[in-house]
């Protein structure tokens, strides 16, 4: 999805661009209408001045040269004039040989048009008819002409230096949009910087200092909601932790009476001091647990290959009777998993212990990215699963400790992990190692904290 500050900025550079081509254009017509219109005034102004300085005479036409503008004197000059009265033809020296092709008008009727002239040069022309002449054939017309190449050229010196100097500044306006844009999401990058550090467990709280005012809101009830949570996990790891030391006790005296009972009646006693050794691993693996997860931030991430590392040491502590050699091959593309810290811990935890408990002397741990999905498989060089045995692994409401020997309760916790952020989990033998290998699937839409 395009970012609000990428949006912005083609919405504000598109409306600039539009609204100079819009002012460019309407600049250009105004330009265009008012060279026209000048241009049309001064013809109105030399037909008056022609008009004066002619007299029409019987099939005749004389014209007071010292009337008129000296424009009219030197050849292809640009301003012309030309007199028709039936045959008769009187033009302006600076038609030189050249002659206006007229169309007789009546009296009082006036013509506006453009033709090309001399040199082929394109002329605006204004013609107007007079009253007719007594004893005269035909009224007559009167035209005057200005050369549009002197005056086209200066449109466009004009109009090039406003296009210019409009170019220029739309430039600087886009220019402006931008950088303005930029300075105003700083914040918003500085907020992002705060929740990497909050997905990297760096941090435990968003800073206000610099936050804008119209995200403050936000970042304070974000701030609200990672104490609470963070209380809420607290509380959570106390109960736990008072749960697991207030069974211990229980748990003494249970074995005292197993003993006394064993004196009676050893095979129930067996029997009973085997279910007590499996409550007392589940208390020590809980409460290690506790240790590990107890102090995350609620919005924390887990970190590759940090959190896999301090994972595997407590693995080696727990299992401390076999020297379990963890092997890891991560993929740098991957510097965390999109999951919550602690859950991703305990899905870890669980999966690193079963590891832990079968292998012989190697778990190795790889972590990859596939098409934009990130793949991880975790293996042990145990004595693996049957096959018909591995969709018994994570069965819900059973104690598959009684199925399948070794592979119990925490795998079914793997299950509910994975379901809760819509992971895939398969089970099958390791190819390489022999033992059980689990494979992780985390799609490429899994983004963010959930």
């Amino acid at each position: 999805m395009m970012s609000i500050k990428t949006k912005l900025t083609l919405w504000l550079t598109a409306l600039v661009l539009l609204s100079s081509l819009i002012g460019l254009g309407f600049i250009e017509s105004m330009l265009r209408q008012a060279f026209h219109d000048s241009i049309i005034d001064r013809l109105h102004e030399d037909l008056e001045q022609v008009i004066l300085a002619s007299d029409f005479g019987h099939n005749e036409v004389l014209v007071d040269k010292s009337q008129l503008s000296g424009f009219y004197n030197p050849a292809y000059s640009g301003r012309y004039y030309q007199l028709n009265l039936g045959d008769v033809e009187v033009r302006s020296r600076s038609l030189w040989d050249k002659h206006l092709d007229i169309t007789p008008l009546a009296p009082g009727e006036s013509r506006v048009w453009q033709a090309k002239g001399p040199q082929h040069h394109d002329i605006q022309l204004l013609s107007r008819g007079l009253p007719a002449i007594a004893g005269a054939h035909g009224n007559p017309t009167v035209t005057v002409a200005q050369d549009l190449s002197i005056g086209r050229k200066v449109f466009t010196e004009v109009y090039g230096a406003k296009l210019t100097v409009n170019l220029t500044t739309l430039l600087v306006m886009i220019l402006g949009i931008f950088l303005i844009l930029r300075q105003s999401f700083k914040p918003v990058t500085k907020m992002k910087h705060a929740l990497a550090k909050l997905r990297e467990g760096q941090s435990s709280s968003l800073s206000l200092a610099s936050v804008p005012a119209e995200i403050k809101p936000l970042a304070e009830t974000y701030n609200e909601l990672l104490e609470y949570t963070s209380n809420q996990i607290q509380r959570s790891r106390n109960n736990l932790g008072n749960l697991s030391h207030g069974l211990k006790t229980p748990l003494a005296v249970m074995r005292q009476q197993v003993e006394v009972l064993g004196l009676k009646d050893p095979e129930t006693a067996a029997a009973l001091e085997q279910q007590l050794d499996q409550i007392h691993k589940m208390i020590e693996r809980k409460l290690a647990a506790a240790r590990i997860t107890g102090d995350m931030l609620p919005a924390a991430q887990m970190v590759i290959p940090r959190d896999l590392d301090s994972l595997c040491v407590t693995m080696g502590k727990i299992h401390h009777q076999k020297q379990v050699n963890y092997k890891f091959d991560i993929s740098e593309q991957v510097p965390r998993l999109p999951i919550h810290r602690e859950d991703g811990m305990e899905l870890f935890g669980n999966l690193l212990d079963n590891a832990s408990k079968w292998a012989n002397e190697t778990v190795l741990i790889r972590i990859w990215l596939q098409q934009g999905d990130i793949q991880i498989t975790i293996e042990d060089d145990g004595p693996g699963v049957p096959p018909t045995d591995l969709p018994k692994l994570t069965r819900r409401g059973k104690r598959l400790d009684e199925e399948v020997a070794g592979h119990g309760l925490g795998l079914s916790i793997v299950k509910d992990i994975c379901e809760q952020y819509q992971l895939q989990v398969s089970f099958e033998r390791s190819p390489s190692l022999g033992g059980l290998k689990v494979l992780l699937q985390v799609p490429k839409h899994k983004e963010g904290i959930v």
